[in-house]
């Protein structure tokens, strides 16, 4: 995807019954049709699943451009402040850059667990850590477009992504890596940390040091094959009943 916008990345708001509210956060560039699949499975279980679009994403790289990790801190906080508002028992579910926002959340409000999949702790690419300074010479990186990877028939029409970033967004989700490790430290409620081994973006050490940080309350769960985007691979049956004995159990 690129500025264009496609009904699927809307945010959702699937209703459940029992009263308990599952806060699902995508990550940097994607979209809330990531979590569609999950989503859908929580909600077939009764949860109300409710899947936020961070600012600056669905639309556009430019708008992408104008927003900071402040912002999309903000998305979050918004949604689960609602969320609360209704149901005393809120979970927050986030992938990547939405697993760091979640714990960041986890540390400011009531909730009630708090899950992240393949978050960015350590970056595989070196580069990486100079987007600030990258950030001055090149404002915008980006890609022709390209067809998803090898996915499941069901998953490919949620490939829904940027091809590209700008480079400033880059320097601030580096930013919210460092401060959501910080937080963790801080945050003792029942937790859950999916990692995979295959992760072409993060290095899988970021579990390890997410999960440690979580303290005695967390899971660690790895995954041996699948893409950054774990929501849309071939382990994500496996993401599915794991998040949802965290939150039953939390």
């Amino acid at each position: 995807m690129s500025d264009y916008f496609d009904p699927l990345v809307a945010p959702f708001t699937w209703r459940g019954t029992i009263g308990e509210s599952v806060v699902m956060v995508h990550g940097f560039t994607g979209t809330a049709a990531h979590f569609r699949l999950l989503g859908r499975f929580l909600n077939d279980r009764q949860y109300t699943t409710i899947a936020p679009l961070l600012a600056g994403h669905g639309t556009s790289m430019a708008e992408m451009a104008q927003t900071d990790n402040d912002d999309w801190l903000a998305s979050v906080r918004v949604t689960t402040e609602s969320a609360l508002a209704e149901n005393d028992r809120v979970h927050l579910v986030g992938l990547s850059l939405g697993g760091l926002l979640s714990v960041l959340i986890a540390d400011e409000l009531p909730v009630t667990s708090v899950t992240t999949i393949n978050a960015p702790i350590r970056f595989k690419n070196a580069r990486t850590y100079a987007s600030p300074l990258l950030s001055r010479i090149t404002p915008m990186i980006s890609w022709p477009e390209a067809p998803p990877p090898p996915l499941a028939d069901e998953a490919k029409p949620l490939w829904l992504t940027y091809s590209g970033f700008p480079t400033k967004a880059l320097a601030d989700l580096v930013t919210t890596s460092r401060m959501a490790l910080e937080a963790a430290s801080r945050v003792r409620i029942a937790s859950l940390t999916i990692q995979s081994k295959a992760d072409a973006t993060v290095k899988p050490i970021s579990g390890r040091l997410l999960a440690d940080a979580l303290g005695p309350r967390n899971r660690l769960v790895w995954l041996e094959r699948s893409i950054q985007n774990s929501l849309l691979d071939g382990e994500r049956d496996i993401i599915h009943h794991a998040v949802l004995d965290r939150i039953r159990s939390a």
